[in-house]
């Protein structure tokens, strides 16, 4: 390439400590580099102060004109994580006003999060949402028009509270943007001067909470980084022809484009860094595959290149949030230099991270107060942080690293060399398992890959990762602190267009596909012209489809050759998917396909700009001057002395240096250890790899003892078997129970069936107790029938799959995975009949089976399995799912013994089991002795009968607590009944305990022994086969209430309301006109309890990962109008912490069909605690379109007929108070009123708080109230624990008046019949109710 004169390319990115720039030459690839204190107030003072003085270094500088300015900044994803985003109003589909409240209902972690987990506020406040009157069909059809003049009343109202800016987010506006547009235009005539950002623009595609969050997060930064890029414009003025910004995806943005879509750079920081290895190491060298190490002071970003092109994922996570917006496919772990360990006192676990020091006060070495143990601390004494960083400007404070590591060492019981070397190799597992994430897991082998590593700490961590990930050379880029900006300076001009699409492949054209295509080509190719200044000659264009088997909801992204597609047809895009699905998952299936989107990605030509080559050395060996110092390093807890300190930048091509030494420079500090070399190439890149000695001898893996820190690393590795195997489920399940709601749990197991990593205790022990069959590799057992597994699996519904792993013949661990299949046969459409008397109503019963003897299956038995239910295609690619999943923790599980050998692995597990027994032994021996009890009940059976009672009484016994739910009612004659498994019930019990105390432990089963479970057979949690089981998820979620009760009476932490629990169940089934057969098996959220730390979740699930189901699928998917989707006001039970507030949803059918109802809490009321008052009650209606009769329906009804327009109204239970109402602050009540989550009156009711006609709080009004609550209360008896909302008598009474149906009858009314009554158990029972 030929330059008239000097061309200059700037690459800037801001860190929070430090902007790091880089001036690069075109034509010869000199280049500058500076490092300057980040300015967060405006990063735009650093920028210009950076740039001031790297040009101080270039002939003329200060008059120099760079050619161009292109800047990787943090400014938008710092403005979402402290919070200093705008003011943004958001305009929804009426009846969807708590869009961002809800979340999809998930609440992240493990069973009993929910206890721990504070929830954060939207981006866009309620009291800023706006419910803009209209609705679409999912095909793009208007069923309601859009009302403008109600619209602009109802956006007056906001008018005060000044917003900054405005999201527009509409119900199935992927399909049709004609309702945002006319309410932008509505917007924009009242509003006139404030920002608007149209979720069609932003993000065209399928599903309503992704793409309203990701347009709010588009909203809420758009202001900010307008302002800052306008004033980083006026600053730059004359100084560059060109700014341009670094997109999330490695391409480079306009400044127009930047301002209008700030979403697509809300990851740029990261970005540099893949950037810059791409541009350096794959454009450059012989290394094309990378996996990178970005390692700074909070966290690591990891990467995967493939033939020098990045992994584009499209959807970003920042914080809490996950938007759907193109990136880099980078995975950030909280693994930094800053990263704080600890020993938790319950478990006395090492745990490293994600807590960081930051910048202030820092690790301890750096001398600015810290007294806790970082890495980068571990690193200082183990000498290999030199003593003087940045280019000797700034001292280590070695003595206070040590000081802080020493009292972790203390803690743990070990030596200080052990404890810094453990929290190095606890830091690098956790490291080591994101670079698994995106190769192993993605269907890599890390083996034909290249570690790259910088950032200002990844080169020290680079060695030890590469001889656990095996992927060499491990290469170390010059001036690794500041390979971001040498990849900002670099990289391309690059934009993209998307849009759904939503066809079945076979029900669609090629030609129809190429129009898509077409039609996205000439706007991405208007978009670089116009935006860009790219002239259509000048760019490159790829084309891509997001497809799916058919059933399934994640998608998987394939490139689509357009010439072959034209060629060969549509079986282009199925060759591409299945050998993609079969890459990531493992398998393929004959069904349909579906495209869900198609994009096209345009970017402009890459440049030919040259490179800076080092002098060739005259010897392999570095002279002696070059060592700036000598360190005594240490390895394996031995002193390595007299280690020289290479400086690097004297370092030429050819130079080979051994470990164990360290190699220095301005910004980072490369470790090579003993056994590996270091080589630098004609780049200045350092190549580590390994001597030819250690080739031949080998040298010992220090990690080879078992203590503390390996036990840890093992840990470590179940969690993230455990995860893949999440993540496998999700993404390739057909049932939207699994797949969307995640009703699947899995387990790994020892060879012995103790649970090692899992959620509802181990299936295995059951199975092994019962299985009298041979166990030999490749064998794959299938079960659904709990009376075979001790209630392992609940119903049939529930598919439970276990395999055996073994290693040359040894068995060495089980896999096991369970999920809901949306049908199994039996008398109605779902298998979970309200009305069954007997399993034989239920569906298929499937016995322990070997379905896979060897490798080979038993297709015959399958196809047997597949005939008796209603949707087999679901069920076969559910199972196949299933057995991919406990194929790839097998997998895991493998990679582990041969990695450990056979002591090691083995003591690991043991140890584990005991780590968890000696934590659950501590909170045991804290507990009071006395017997705590508890009942609760499930309203009725479905059959008029009820209360049904479940108790439990919990005694400490010595060492180990007793369970006795002796009290309980007998089995239900209806569908009711829980097959309670001793091992889950074991689990959920040590998992509530250990939460609290180390929210990052892995359960096991080694705490079974300490705990011993009464359930006499015949009760409701032990009942005689064949007693029907499929209404049991009620008694499921009761449990758990009943655990709060127990648990909460002995420790304040515990001490939880009552509120949404059960799950209730909504199926909707029939033919099509088109003669098509639908069926939809859904499970609703509502109220979590107000807990401890805070209120309860408003229209939340507590079952851990579960969320719900997108309203747009449903729509496209099934014959529905969701008209309303919220959650009810006031029906959170008032407390100083409130309950969370009931989900209320509006279904209108669009097909005659018939419909089923779990559900509870009709008549009880889901109590509160310390004074707390009760949730609301559930309640579902069904109007009739030919009437508008309103039926109030039972709780649990199957088969109720429905037809085409009749609506039901759906309302959950709300979550019960926690805490002396009129303790709460009267502030946060008023506002809750404005939010609409509470009402006026029930502020005054609830409360005692009293509101001006401005919403403002009438303080003299509210005080007097409430002085005279307390003069009340104070006169009344002691407030009891829980509240109830009185008896069961009262609640009876007036159950017809207060809910529109009858009470029920009790137990003790009806006649048992059956083998209960033949137990000694019952009859006793029978003699005490008599």
């Amino acid at each position: 390439m030929a330059f008239d004169s000097p061309s200059y390319r700037l690459g800037v990115d801001v860190g929070g400590t430090f902007t790091d720039l880089l001036l690069f030459r075109e034509d010869t690839g000199d280049t500058w580099r500076a490092k300057v204190p980040s300015t967060p107030d405006d990063q735009s003072r650093a920028v210009i102060a950076g740039k001031d003085q790297i040009l101080k270094n270039i002939p003329d500088g200060a008059n120099l004109v760079l050619h161009v300015v292109n800047h990787g900044t943090t400014v938008a994803t710092n403005a979402i994580l402290e919070q200093k985003g705008a003011k943004v109003a958001l305009v929804v589909t009426e009846g969807y006003k708590d869009i961002l409240q809800t979340r999809r209902s998930q609440v992240p972690g493990g069973l009993a999060s929910w206890i721990i987990w504070p929830k954060p506020e939207p981006l866009a406040p309620l009291e800023l949402t706006v419910e803009a009157p209209g609705r679409l069909a999912s095909n793009g059809d208007v069923i309601q028009e859009f009302d403008k003049h109600l619209f602009l009343q109802r956006l007056s109202a906001i008018i005060d509270q000044k917003p900054d800016a405005i999201t527009i987010s509409l119900i199935n506006s992927f399909a049709n943007p004609i309702h945002e547009r006319a309410a932008r235009q509505a917007v924009e005539e009242l509003l006139p001067h404030i920002p608007v950002s149209v979720s069609s623009d932003v993000l065209p595609e399928l599903m309503e909470y992704e793409r309203t969050i990701t347009t709010v997060v588009n909203s809420y930064v758009e202001p900010t980084v307008r302002l800052y890029l306008g004033n980083l414009l006026t600053a730059l003025e004359g100084k560059t022809k060109h700014l341009r910004i670094l997109r999330s995806d490695g391409g480079l943005s306009s400044v127009r484009l930047a301002c209008r879509y700030p979403i697509s750079w809300i990851m740029s920081g990261p970005a540099g860094g893949v950037t810059g290895a791409v541009s350096l190491v794959a454009n450059r060298t012989k290394y094309k595959n990378l996996i990178t190490l970005d390692m700074g002071g909070t966290s690591t970003d990891v990467a995967l290149v493939e033939n020098g092109i990045p992994h584009i994922r499209h959807e970003t996570k920042i914080g809490d949030l996950v938007v759907k917006a193109s990136s880099i496919d980078v995975r950030t772990v909280g693994a930094g230099g800053g990263s704080i360990a600890r020993v938790p006192e319950v478990t006395k676990a090492l745990r490293v991270g994600p807590e960081s020091a930051g910048s202030v006060p820092g690790p301890a070495c750096y001398g600015n107060g810290g007294t806790r143990a970082t890495v980068s601390d571990a690193n200082a004494v183990l000498g290999y942080l030199p003593a003087n960083l940045l280019g000797g400007a700034f001292a280590l404070d070695l003595n206070n690293a040590k000081r802080a590591v020493q009292q972790l060492a203390h803690d743990l019981g070990v030596g200080l060399y052990e404890a810094a070397e453990g929290i190095l190799k606890l830091s690098n597992e956790t490291m080591y398992g994101a670079l698994r994430l995106v190769s192993v897991e993605r269907g890599y082998d890390p083996r034909d890959f290249s570690l790259v590593a910088f950032g200002g700490a990844g080169p020290l961590h680079a060695n030890a990762l590469g001889k656990l990930i095996g992927a060499w050379p491990v290469i170390v880029p010059p001036s690794p602190g500041v390979l971001c900006a040498f990849g900002d300076a670099t990289t391309l001009l690059r934009h993209e267009s998307a849009r759904a699409f939503t066809m079945v492949l076979g029900k669609t054209s090629v030609e129809e596909v190429v129009e898509g295509f077409a039609a996205l080509l000439a706007e991405v190719k208007q978009v670089m012209r116009d935006d860009q200044g790219v002239a259509e000659g000048h760019q490159r264009h790829t084309f891509q489809a997001d497809l799916r088997f058919c059933g399934q909801a994640s998608n998987v992204p394939v490139n689509v050759d357009l010439d072959v597609l034209k060629a060969d047809g549509l079986s282009h895009l199925r060759r591409i998917f299945d050998a993609e699905h079969v890459r990531l998952f493992t398998y393929s299936l004959a069904v349909d396909l579906e495209i869900v989107n198609l994009r096209v990605i345009a970017e402009e030509p890459r440049a030919d700009l040259a490179v800076k080559r080092l002098k060739e050395a005259n010897s392999s060996d570095p002279p002696s001057n070059l060592a700036q110092s000598t360190s005594t390093l240490v390895f394996a807890g031995k002193e390595h002395g007299g280690c020289p300190v290479w400086d690097r930048s004297g370092l030429l091509a050819g130079h080979v240096l051994y470990g164990p030494c360290l190699i220095s420079e301005m910004d980072s500090t490369t470790l090579i250890h003993p056994g590996y070399q270091a080589q630098i190439d004609d780049l200045g890149n350092i190549l580590i790899a390994e001597t030819d000695k250690m080739k031949v001898a080998g040298i010992p893996d220090s990690s080879q003892t078992l203590d503390t820190v390996t036990v840890d690393i093992f840990e470590n590795a179940l969690r993230n078997a455990r995860s893949e195997m999440d993540a496998l489920m999700t993404r390739t399940t057909m049932s939207p129970a699994i797949r969307e709601q995640q009703d699947e749990f899995n387990v790994i197991a020892e060879p012995g069936g103790k649970m090692l990593v899992g959620q509802f205790g181990s299936f295995i022990g059951d199975f092994l107790d019962n299985w009298k069959g041979s166990i030999e590799p490749g064998d794959i057992f299938l079960t659904n029938d709990p009376y075979s597994v001790a209630g392992a699996v609940s119903h049939h519904n529930d598919w439970l799959i276990l395999t055996p792993i073994f290693v040359d013949d040894k068995l060495i661990a089980w896999t096991s995975n369970f999920g809901h299949m949306t049908d199994v046969g039996g008398s109605v459409p779902g298998s979970l009949p309200c009305a069954a008397n007997s399993v034989f109503e239920e569906g298929i019963q499937i016995p322990v089976t070997k379905i896979a003897s060897r490798g080979v299956w038993n297709d015959d038995l399958m196809e047997v399995i597949y005939r008796n239910v209603r949707i087999p295609e679901w069920n076969k690619g559910d199972v196949r799912a299933l057995v991919a999943a406990c194929d790839i923790a097998g997998r895991r599980m493998t990679e582990l013994y041969i990695r450990f050998g056979h002591a090691l692995y083995f003591g690991a597990i043991d140890e584990l089991l005991q780590r968890n027994r000696r934590a659950i032994a501590s909170i045991i021996s804290s507990m009071p002795e006395e017997p705590a009890s508890f009942e609760d009940w499930i309203d009725d059976d479905g059959q008029g009968v009820g209360p049904w009672k479940i108790a439990c009484t919990m005694t400490k016994r010595g060492e180990k607590l007793h369970f006795d739910f002796s009290k309980t009612d007998p089995q239900s004659p209806s569908s009711i009944n829980f097959y309670l498994s001793i091992a889950m019930f074991k689990m959920f019990v040590g998992i509530y305990m250990l939460v609290v105390y180390d929210t990052n432990v892995v359960a096991n089963d080694g705490f079974h022994d300490l705990f011993d479970v009464t359930v006499p057979e015949g009760t409701l949690l032990h009942p005689i086969r064949p007693a029907a089981l499929s209404c049991r998820t009620h008694f499921l979620g009761r449990l758990l209430d009943v655990l709060s009760g127990l648990l909460g009476q002995r420790a304040p932490q515990f001490m939880t309301a009552a509120g949404f629990s059960d799950s209730p169940h909504f199926m909707y089934s029939g033919y099509r006109q088109n003669g098509e057969w639908f069926q939809l098996y859904w499970i609703g959220f509502g109220g979590i309890p107000a807990r401890p730390i805070g209120d309860g979740p408003d229209g939340h699930c507590l079952w851990p990962a579960m969320k719900a189901i997108p309203n747009e699928f449903l729509e496209l998917y099934y014959p529905l109008l969701i008209e309303r989707f919220d959650t009810v006001p006031d029906s959170g039970g008032p407390g100083i912490h409130r309950g969370g507030n009931a989900q209320r949803i509006h279904w209108r059918f669009l097909e005659p069909g018939t419909i089923s109802i779990h559900d509870d809490r009709w008549l009880s009321k889901p109590w509160g605690v310390l004074g707390g008052e009760p949730g609301a009650r559930s309640r579902k209606t069904l109007v009739r379109v030919a009437d508008g009769g309103r039926v109030m329906l039972g709780s649990k009804q199957d088969g109720i007929a429905v037809e085409k327009g009749d609506v039901l109204e759906w309302v959950t239970w709300g979550g019960g108070g926690w805490g002396v109402p009129w303790e709460r602050e009267a502030e946060i009540v008023a506002l809750e009123v404005r939010r609409r989550l509470v009402t006026r009156e029930g502020a005054a009711r609830g409360y005692g708080v009293f509101l001006k006609d401005d919403g403002s709080v009438d303080e003299f009004r509210t005080e007097e109230y409430r002085r005279e609550l307390r003069v009340r209360s104070e006169g009344e008896r002691e407030l009891g624990v829980f509240n109830r909302g009185g008896p069961w008598e009262e609640l009876k009474e007036k159950a017809l008046l207060e809910t529109g149906i009858n009470p029920p009858k009790a137990p003790r009314e009806i006649e048992f019949r059956g083998p209960v009554t033949r137990t000694e158990w019952f009859k006793r029972w029978k003699e005490r109710r008599e």
